[in-house]
């Protein structure tokens, strides 16, 4: 952070908690600088963590409360990592008791991601990161008012803005290589939101009317070498590029609707009705002009350069609507009932014109500018009704609930002809699946120790989707135990989705068990730990793209996570530090540990520091993305 920005920071850090001293009003901040150093790949430590040097307002709380009846009798503003933080927030409530209250929200987070393994195909000559890498910021602010001067009916209106914008890199396959193309994007979305809420003797609820517009840009240059990842000529022509250019503009708007109501006719019967509709619709067009020595297998002919343009629209129509009821047999006995429709109906177009540049055979003859225009047309149609009855008893301590539930799916697909590249009737048709579910759950809770377990089961006739399951089981168990020194949890639990169809022959296995607990040696040290692993096992049928042939994909995790830390707090002085370890096996195997430790004192009951020490250590079984980080932090601590 350079001294501008420190000095802008650290002025309105001063100037909150002054002008909070000034008028007397309840204020908390604590505020400081923190460092940070890095040894070994700063990519990878800022992908995982991202903390920096620099000036940090930790945390910043103001709040006053005037008198009932005046314009604004009360206020509040919370902030929380302001400055160099990579996730930084602000929150402003403010209203009149009765008459209105006014909600604002602002987030900014900043996604670093440069992986030295991922989209990679020069990893073996020791060139890191990736080549699909991003540095870019989000930022986010929502304004709800709400009106409460009504007696049974509360109006509000709301505008959100969400903004995603910044540079990064990845690859483009073009005229048998693939290139590496730096990135800049800028998505931004507009909202606008109306309704009200309503409180009667029998019905509560609430109906939204909202409307949102974005625009999405993007635009791609060649950064990589002009030899682009691979280096064999095609049929004894190198292929190079020396120029590729492509940018894009997507814009459009989606009305949406928004309503639920709940009906409480008697104390033994509540019904619950919800409804949701939207209808977006974007328009895109997309430019590209390229310049080197390529080659196309599809067209049978080696070229100098492509002209493309791209005209797009696509829709997307999607409503969701259902009920629920709840009925009170006898006493602590339930008799719960839904059922619930969702459609969805996309459609879409493109119209491409491409023409290829001073075109010749392979055999070097017929030279000639070749054009190809190519309109798409695609659409599906998606119907899915759910319907699920159970019945939930709680006699005394104990808990049981037994349930049973339908889902009926109908698909149906149409793709352009222009469009399949690989043959057989699955590339479009209509489809239907239905899928069958069973639940049990048992508990008991008594004199601080509980104990629970859930069963799931389902069973559908056939896959649309290559991941669609045929079964799948899922069994979980928890187990406590609390009391005023000791508390213990645990929890395990398994699911294994299959399909055993020969064309995917999908199966997997997760597995996760997890133990905690914590212990109140002293009215001042509170001592905590835990364990827990995660163990997933999953293999399907895919098509390579380049053959055409099956192949199997295989995936493997076993990781392994423990973590402790000690709590000491007495009179002006608290002491936090916790260390945790974690390990992972299997197709991607690397290990991490962390330390953190927080120490405060307070001088005076309005006067404080905190110091902070964090140390990170992250190892792979290549060592590319090896590092070691610690960061120090000393802060200001201010309360009235």
């Amino acid at each position: 952070m350079n001294t501008r920005t420190l000095a802008r920071w650290l002025s309105l850090a001063m100037f909150m908690a002054a002008s909070a001293a000034l008028a007397q009003v309840p204020v908390d901040i604590e505020a400081g600088y923190r460092s940070a150093h890095v040894s070994g790949n700063e990519d990878m430590y800022r992908t995982q963590v991202n903390e920096k040097s620099g000036f940090l307002i930790r945390a910043f709380t103001l709040q006053t409360v005037g008198n009932e009846g005046s314009l604004v009798d009360h206020f509040r503003i919370d902030g929380s990592d302001l400055g160099t933080g990579p996730a930084g927030s602000l929150r402003l409530d403010a209203g009149a008791t009765g008459k209105y209250r006014v909600r604002l929200g602002y987030r900014r987070t900043n996604f670093f991601s440069a992986l030295p393994e991922h989209a990679n195909p020069l990893l073996g000559q020791g060139i890191i990161p990736g080549q699909h890498t991003y540095d870019r910021n989000r930022q986010m602010l929502d304004v709800d008012v709400d009106f409460l001067s009504f007696a049974k009916v509360s109006p509000f209106i709301g505008y959100s803005f969400n903004r995603y914008s910044g540079p990064g890199t990845t690859t483009y396959h073009l005229g048998q290589d693939e290139f590496l193309l730096g990135q800049n994007l800028t998505d931004v979305d507009h909202e606008l939101r109306a309704g009200f809420g309503f409180n009667t003797s029998i019905f509560t609820g609430s109906i939204t009317q909202g409307y949102r517009r974005f625009h999405d840009d993007e635009s791609l240059l060649l950064t990589g070498p002009a030899t682009g990842n691979t280096t064999a000529p095609v049929l004894g022509r190198d292929i190079t590029a020396s120029g590729i250019a492509r940018s894009s503009h997507d814009s459009g708007n989606t009305p949406f609707t928004n309503a639920y109501v709940t009906g409480a006719f008697n104390p033994n019967l509540k019904v619950i009705g919800n409804y949701v509709r939207f209808a977006a619709k974007s328009d895109g067009s997309e430019s590209e002009s390229d310049a080197g020595s390529f080659a196309s297998f599809e067209l049978g002919r080696f070229f100098n350069g492509l002209n493309e343009s791209i005209d797009s629209r696509a829709r997307n129509t999607t409503w969701r609507g259902g009920v629920r009821a709840e009925l009170s047999i006898i006493d602590n006995v339930d008799l719960l009932a839904g059922f619930q429709r969702e459609h969805r109906d996309l459609s879409g177009s493109a119209l491409i014109n491409t023409l290829y540049l001073q075109s010749v055979t392979f055999g070097g003859a017929d030279p000639r500018d070749l054009a190809v225009i190519l309109n798409t047309n695609n659409s599906m149609t998606r119907t899915e009704d759910l319907a699920n009855v159970a019945v939930a008893a709680r006699p005394g301590p104990w808990t049981f609930r037994v349930g049973a539930s339908q889902t009926e799916q109908s698909v149906t697909v149409s793709p352009d002809l222009a469009e399949i590249v690989v043959p057989g009737p699955s590339q479009g048709g209509a489809f239907s699946r239905k899928i069958q579910a069973y639940d049990a759950l048992a508990g008991v809770a008594a004199r601080g120790f509980s104990l629970a377990a859930s069963w799931k089961h389902d069973h559908a006739d056939q896959p649309i989707l290559r991941t669609d399951f045929i079964d799948r089981d899922r069994i979980r168990l928890r187990a406590g135990w609390n009391n005023k020194r000791v508390q213990f949890n645990a929890m395990a639990e398994d699911s294994s989705p299959r399909n055993k169809d020969p064309n995917f022959n999908y199966r997997s296995r997760i597995r996760t068990t997890t133990l905690d607990g914590g212990v109140n040696a002293t009215e001042n040290v509170r001592v905590y730990a835990s364990v827990s692993r995660y163990r997933a096992d999953s293999h399907i049928l895919f098509i390579r793209p380049e053959t055409l042939t099956l192949d199997t994909s295989f995936h493997t995790e076993d990781g392994k996570s423990a973590e402790g830390g000690v709590s000491y707090s007495r009179d002006k002085f608290t002491l936090d530090t916790a260390l945790s370890r974690f390990r992972n096996e299997g197709t991607y195997e690397f290990k991490m540990s962390r330390l953190r430790s927080r120490v405060t004192f307070d001088f005076t009951p309005a006067l404080g520091v905190a110091a902070e020490w964090d140390r990170d250590r992250y190892l792979e079984a290549l060592q590319f993305g090896n590092y070691e980080a610690s960061r120090y932090g000393l802060y200001l601590r201010y309360r009235q």
